[in-house]
């Protein structure tokens, strides 16, 4: 027996080894690909369930979001026609307040033109306060109430 009877047996007992192992690698693939195919078989229809039931979900929070937005908006309107109204009420209660305010100086001051001094200084004071509520109902619409 010569060394490259050696060398050859070596040789060959290597590619058999190389051989044997790829076709274990082939095997254990194949078994591999059949446990994961068993595995989506299984899981596939649970996964589809459960994506079908996450689209339920969206489209439903999607509605409710849509709802909100639909009120807020609604809200929104009615509260601002409410500041409208709430407005106008307190601007035709103010014009109303001035209104007897002015009525009542001119009474004052109708009485106290023809009163005696000494008689006068209560009217005088009534009409002064009259004159700075008028002032004030007039600073609180708005103008500055000088007229």
């Amino acid at each position: 027996m010569s060394w490259t009877d050696v060398f050859l047996g070596i040789i060959a007992l290597s590619a058999s080894l190389q051989a044997a192992f790829v076709i274990a690698l082939a095997v254990a693939s194949r078994r591999a690909h059949r446990r994961l195919q068993e595995m989506e078989e299984r899981l596939g229809p649970q996964i589809a369930i459960g994506s079908e039931q996450v689209a339920r979900l969206a489209a439903a929070v999607s509605a409710a979001s849509e709802d909100a937005r639909v009120r807020a908006v609604r809200l929104e309107s009615t509260a601002a026609r409410l500041s409208q109204d709430l407005g106008r009420v307190v601007g035709g209660g103010a014009d109303r307040m001035a209104g007897l305010a002015e009525a009542t100086t001119e009474r004052l001051a109708a009485r106290v033109a023809g009163s005696s001094e000494a008689g006068r200084r209560p009217f005088l004071r009534a009409l002064a306060a009259m004159k700075a509520l008028r002032r004030g109902m007039a600073v609180w619409r708005g103008g500055d109430g000088e007229e």
